[in-house]
């Protein structure tokens, strides 16, 4: 403070208040395409949602996304105490969001209630380093009213500053990933805007297979449709194909809908009848017991038969556009798993099972053989010990290839023993015991982010 004329004057140091407002172009948040740990094609920078959700919303606020890509706001939502729900079309960014949290570490932040929770809010104190710098998350304002009224300097609190607890080691809470169910579509009565309907989305799958012609298959292959056109004359089949110069017949399942046991049986005997080499069913979703008779029509129908996964994003027209092939149709496999019975814990205990993801079988079409992947050479697979034809409820779940499990267990530093990470990273489940509806279901999340279903029922246990 100093005299000027007849007024007084004050001299403003960096170190009085060394904050700023932050403007409406945030330079440092843009990350170009040098992203750190970058794992999908549009990932956001986490440091542009930090500032938007603490700007934004409390500890204990919930934050939708309703465009999950490769779940960076959830990501960013879980580490600041928030609850979050995120949602996406596509399979492949809920697999890498799924693995993403399930494998992250977080600062562990004081609360104020342990009892409360993050809703309580977080703890932030007033901190200095040996240079004098505020290094808390509250911090004094230095402004000429508090000078002259000779009065303390406001306090600011910085919310990206709470105070932290370096020995604890924080992971994700628990969550769930649910889906809606496309039902089997199978009625016998159906209206004339129903039938323009089927036929017209039919119209537009046939289209998007005559631009993008090509079938993914495992290990990077890939098959390839040619002279695709609609069959003379047909009850069941859809389509018509040459593979290898071999005569294959499609269907298509419903547009809004699963592949139902009927509709394989029924379009399997027309193409057996019309001696095509064997036939594809290509949907959205595929009944679990329709997936399994894909698998037997070989033994049942007599001609071999392959489920193609279609991604829902074809009923966007646009993103078509700027899709490749690749995105589009891919042959997913069966999930081949063994279920076993164990001896009971104690004398009169019930019996316990286990099961054991022993691969992932795939029908090539190309070559009309099956390729065998091994359980430990698949993403991510999921256990539910009580299956009732209706919800999966995830009991167990394991990622057996990936290094990420790793960094977690370097991050926990050895709070756990190396059995916990073995089992995580396996192939076998642990013991249960036997659910009301005596149904075990086990999903396999493939390289592409397909969901792959199997049903058992715990009387085929060995």
């Amino acid at each position: 403070m100093f005299g000027a004329k007849n007024s007084l004057r004050y001299v403003k140091c960096p170190s009085d208040f060394a904050y700023s407002p932050i403007k409406n172009v945030w330079t440092d948040t843009t990350s170009g395409s040098f992203l750190e740990d970058k794992l999908y094609v549009v990932q956001t920078s986490p440091k542009a949602l930090q500032r938007c959700i603490l700007m934004t919303t409390d500890p204990g606020d919930l934050v939708l996304d309703p465009t999950c890509g490769s779940g960076t706001t959830a990501f960013v939502a879980e580490q600041w105490g928030r609850r979050w729900i995120t949602i996406d079309t596509s399979r492949v960014p809920l697999a890498l969001t799924r693995q993403r949290l399930l494998t992250a570490t977080f600062p562990f932040y004081r609360l104020r209630d342990m009892s409360g929770g993050p809703a309580s809010g977080f703890v932030y104190e007033r901190r200095k380093n040996r240079r004098g710098e505020e290094t808390g998350g509250i911090v004094p304002h230095l402004t000429l009213k508090s000078i002259a009224s000779g009065e303390p300097p406001t306090e600011e609190i910085l919310v990206d500053r709470p105070e932290t607890n370096d020995n604890v080691t924080r992971v994700t809470g628990p969550f769930c990933a649910e889906a809606t169910i496309p039902v089997p579509l199978e009625s016998e009565e159906s209206t004339d805007e129903a039938q323009r309907a089927d036929d017209s989305f039919a119209d537009r799958l046939l289209d998007a297979l005559r631009r993008n012609p090509v079938l993914q298959l495992a290990a990077n292959r890939s098959a390839t449709l040619v002279n695709l056109r609609q069959p003379s004359r047909s009850l069941s089949l859809s389509a018509e194909a040459l593979i290898e110069r071999e005569s294959v017949a499609l269907v298509f399942g419903p547009e809004n809908g699963s592949i139902s046991e009927r509709l394989v049986y029924e379009g399997a005997r027309e193409a057996h009848a019309r001696s095509y080499s064997q036939v594809i069913f290509i949907g959205f979703a595929v009944e679990a017991g329709a997936r399994e008779l894909v698998e037997k029509c070989v033994d049942l129908v007599g001609i071999p038969a392959v489920y193609v996964q279609a991604t829902p994003d074809l009923v966007m027209g646009d993103l078509l556009k700027t899709m490749r092939s690749s995105q589009i149709f891919s042959v997913t496999g069966l999930p081949d798993v063994a279920v076993r019975k164990l001896p009971p814990e104690q004398k009169g205990d019930p019996p316990r099972y286990q099961v054991e993801l022993r691969g992932l079988d795939v029908f090539d079409p190309t070559t009309m053989t099956t390729d065998h992947r091994d359980g430990s050479d698949v993403p991510a697979w999921f256990l539910d010990t009580n299956y009732n034809d209706l919800c999966f409820l995830v009991s167990q779940a394991f990622f057996p290839r990936t290094s990420a499990w790793e960094n977690l267990r370097r991050a926990l530093a050895g709070s756990y023993e190396d059995s916990v990470w073995e089992h995580l990273a396996g192939t076998t489940s642990a013991p249960f015991l036997a659910g009301e509806d005596r149904k075990i279901a086990v999903k396999v999340i493939d390289d592409r982010g397909n969901e792959l279903l199997v049903v058992k029922s715990l009387d085929e246990a060995r």
